[in-house]
């Protein structure tokens, strides 16, 4: 009995990965900056560049959220998607990205400065603590200016 118990609740706990990651792997479709609705309708503003940015959520499991455990977004990463890349505008310039919950609440911030001669970045550190992947239903990013 104490085996079967334990099977039902590995299903369960893989159950509920297959679902984060489902959810985590919707997150990482990322957005674009060139329409004037994003995501979940929120504008990236980019005083540099007027190449299309995209976001991408970087995500792992994590035992301890502040509501317990489960997948998270640890990090970002920003990609130029234009056909020919250039941020060489952007280099040295700072940016802001906001991951945003009901209400367009504010659920973690990260600031950087655009690398030289990059076309894709991450913020160095991520998102501490990380942010609750299912609490995310936006993002908003500032670049330059």
């Amino acid at each position: 009995m104490k085996g079967v118990i334990k099977a039902l609740k590995a299903l369960g706990v893989i159950a509920a990965g297959i679902a984060a990651l489902a959810a985590s792997q919707a997150l990482a479709a990322g957005l674009g900056t060139t329409s004037q609705s994003l995501g979940n309708g929120q504008q990236a503003v980019s005083a540099c560049t007027q190449d299309a940015l995209r976001v991408s959520y970087v995500t792992a499991y994590t035992p301890a959220l502040g509501t317990g455990s489960g997948y998270a977004v640890t990090d970002v990463t920003l990609t130029d998607t234009a056909a020919t890349p250039n941020l060489a505008a952007c280099a040295g310039q700072t940016y802001r990205v906001t991951l945003l919950g009901a209400s367009g609440a504010s659920l973690g911030e990260v600031t950087g400065v655009v690398p030289g001669g990059a076309t894709s970045f991450s913020p160095a550190g991520g998102f501490s603590p990380p942010v609750g992947a299912s609490a995310v239903t936006g993002v908003a990013v500032v670049m330059g200016g």
